[in-house]
């Protein structure tokens, strides 16, 4: 059994992992203005999305953890929304 529940569960997390860094790149590439609000990141502080946007991932991570007391999971997710740039 894996980390998500099953092998299958796990490898599904790594795929959606690499389509949303993937979309994310695409959205920095092309100059899209990300509307954080529609995406629901407005309610992330925004110490942490700065320091996501300066490529601070880690740290940022770390942050809402602290701040939300939150596990490394949902922490991990919520910072990968945010768009980098």
């Amino acid at each position: 059994m894996g980390l998500f529940g099953s092998d299958d569960d796990a490898a599904t997390r790594r795929r959606l992992d690499r389509l949303e860094a993937m979309l994310a790149a695409i959205i920095d590439h092309l100059g899209i203005d990300f509307d954080a609000e529609r995406a629901g990141l407005e309610a992330i502080p925004e110490e942490v999305i700065g320091l996501a946007r300066s490529g601070r991932q880690i740290e940022a991570i770390k942050v809402l953890r602290q701040q939300r007391g939150i596990g490394l999971a949902e922490a991990k997710e919520l910072v990968d929304r945010i768009p980098r740039g």
